[in-house]
């Protein structure tokens, strides 16, 4: 089988919380650079708020899911989570706002190992759920 990626669900509020985060971060440390007396400083921390800004972005878009072969590939920007399907014991629907590679609050609770769990929200959650074999659990 060919690995099948998955988008993120996204609600739109989440992306307009990161917007505003990015927004006020921004105008925070240039409000900071601004009043700095060193010049290096100043630079100094408007790279960090746009490296702060970028690996928002990149988390933001970078959120997916893979399903190739015997694993399941979890991307949120740089970080990487490999879950083979194997070991998924259980997934259920939820809600919960822990925080998660999930773009969306729609979401399943993938629990796997020894005590293992992640939440995801994949957009096409029927497509998902078939790729790796599995049906939600009714708990």
């Amino acid at each position: 089988m060919a690995a099948k990626r998955f988008k993120s669900k996204v609600d739109r509020w989440i992306i307009a919380l990161l917007a505003i985060v990015i927004v006020a971060e921004v105008f925070a440390i240039a409000n900071a650079a601004i009043r700095a007396s060193d010049p290096l400083v100043a630079t100094a921390m408007i790279l960090l708020s746009i490296a702060i800004a970028a690996l928002i972005v990149w988390l933001t878009l970078g959120t997916y899911y893979v399903v190739d072969r015997d694993k399941l590939i979890v991307a949120a920007g740089p970080i990487r989570w490999k879950v083979p399907i194997e070991q998924i014991s259980s997934v259920e629907a939820t809600r919960s706002p822990l925080s998660s590679p999930a773009l969306s609050l729609d979401r399943l609770r993938i629990r796997y190992g020894k005590n293992r769990r992640i939440l995801i929200s994949p957009a096409d959650k029927a497509g998902f759920l078939k790729a790796i074999g599995h049906e939600v659990s009714k708990e």
